[in-house]
């Protein structure tokens, strides 16, 4: 079934085959932004973290070398330099954070990769794999861990299918069927529960 369910993809087999191999086990199937957006991602971080560091710059050296604002003059503009900063700094920290989104499923388990943290479960620790109800990430990939903790895959949920790079297709519509990442992490659950993976 894992395998029926990677040719479904057609552009999906290549990150498919690529088999990374370290202590967690071949990679079996990895769900994440096609590589031109990842090219577009990085782009659009370069971009606005040009224009962040220009623009709080400017502002840094108009209150140094304004001679003619008064000295609450200048503060205010070093003020607004640092709010400009503290604003869109976490935000290209997260611009830089979604390249990464991804869930690889691997032989040893499952890695998560989300916006703030990483996660890694062995298949040892998965009770369970199923499909998120969350209004937002729906139809996401969620594990649910032996000690009842969730992890959601956010680059798993519906909204998410083309920018993957996954076909549009009946079954993808049908919000019934599990996306393909949440069959395929729970066919590589079976079988490791069958024995026929070994991490």
């Amino acid at each position: 079934m894992l395998c029926e369910c990677a040719r479904q993809t057609g552009s999906m087999s290549a990150k498919t085959a690529s088999s990374g191999f370290d202590e967690r086990g071949a990679v079996l199937f990895t769900a994440q932004f096609v590589g031109a957006l990842r090219v577009l991602q990085l782009i659009a971080l370069i971009v606005c973290s040009t224009i962040l560091l220009v623009t709080v710059a400017a502002l840094v050296l108009m209150a140094v070398l304004a001679m003619d604002l008064e000295p609450l003059g200048r503060a205010g503009l070093a003020v607004i330099a640092v709010l400009i900063a503290l604003v869109a700094a976490p935000l290209l920290v997260l611009l830089a954070r979604a390249q990464r989104l991804a869930m690889l499923v691997r032989t040893g388990g499952i890695e998560v990769r989300g916006y703030l943290r990483d996660r890694w479960l062995p298949w040892e620790r998965v009770a369970v794999i199923e499909t998120s109800d969350s209004w937002y990430w729906r139809r996401a990939t969620r594990i649910v861990t032996v000690d009842g903790k969730r992890v959601t895959a956010l680059i798993t949920s519906y909204q998410f299918l083309l920018l993957r790079g996954e076909p549009y297709d009946d079954m993808a519509r049908d919000p019934r069927v599990p996306e393909l990442p949440t069959r395929i992490a729970i066919d590589a659950h079976r079988r490791w529960l069958r024995g026929e993976l070994v991490g």
